[in-house]
């Protein structure tokens, strides 16, 4: 008699699971801060069960369809993931629940910020400056000469009331300028010419100095840009060697 009525009930039990399983409705709750309870915003809520998604209001608001047993997950910039299984009490409840979502520090390695950027570019921008016009009338033939690091003051047209002496420092330094940067990228040209048979690592290979000492040598060496040119890598290491006897041989090393 008891078998027969445990038989009885099993059809009745899935009858009424498959009932509540079909059922769907609107799940509505607000999303919050755990340690403020401000409201989240945008977070992002994802019915895996039945693949459909919603965002929060800007006061934290939500609804979406969801039926008993559906997985919610739950995510937003600066909070924990969260995770809410949708039972029948919550579904048929008419209260708008509220979820906690826990607020996390990201931890990220420091950011270094060169507004210069590398060398090269550094250089590029300085040597393609575009500097604002000068008030001073200069004639052409003068610029030529300036651009030539010729310092001048021939043929200036002098506004009035302006000193002599304020016009002559104005050219000078700009000649001067030019000069000192042509200079410096003959340089850099040459020096990219013999890197691979002249340059500190190499002569810190060949003599075993560093530092200072290093450099104080290479400036000891003196060697012509010819000869750095034109020599080959052997030649050139032959001439370290002797340069570097020379060095030693001074009575201060």
């Amino acid at each position: 008699m008891l078998l027969m009525l445990v038989i009885a009930e099993r059809p009745v039990h899935t009858q009424v699971y498959e009932s509540l399983k079909d059922t769907t409705a609107y799940f509505k709750a607000r999303i919050l801060d755990s340690l403020t309870r401000e409201p989240v915003a945008f977070a992002h809520i994802i019915n895996t069960s039945r693949r459909t998604a919603t965002i929060s209001d800007t006061l934290g608001y939500f609804f979406i369809r969801t039926s008993p047993g559906d997985q919610l997950q739950l995510t937003a910039i600066g909070f924990a993931a969260g995770k809410l299984s949708i039972g029948y009490s919550i579904l048929r409840s008419q209260l708008i629940h509220d979820i906690l979502l826990r607020p996390i520090i990201y931890s990220i390695e420091a950011v270094r910020v060169n507004p210069l950027g590398s060398y090269e570019q550094f250089r590029k921008r300085f040597v393609t400056l575009d500097l604002p016009e000068s008030e001073y009338q200069i004639h052409p033939s003068v610029l030529e000469k300036i651009n030539q690091g010729t310092d001048t003051m021939d043929m200036l047209i002098v506004p009035p009331m302006s000193p002599v002496t304020a016009l002559y420092n104005l050219l000078s330094k700009e000649g001067k300028s030019k000069r000192k940067l042509r200079k410096l990228l003959e340089q850099e040209a040459f020096e990219k010419q013999i890197d691979f048979k002249y340059s500190p690592d190499i002569v810190s290979h060949i003599t075993g100095y560093t530092g200072f000492d290093l450099y104080e040598f290479m400036e000891f060496c003196s060697f012509k840009k010819d000869f750095l040119l034109d020599a080959t890598y052997y030649e050139i290491t032959r001439a370290i060697l002797g340069k570097q006897q020379e060095f030693e041989a001074i009575p201060e090393k």
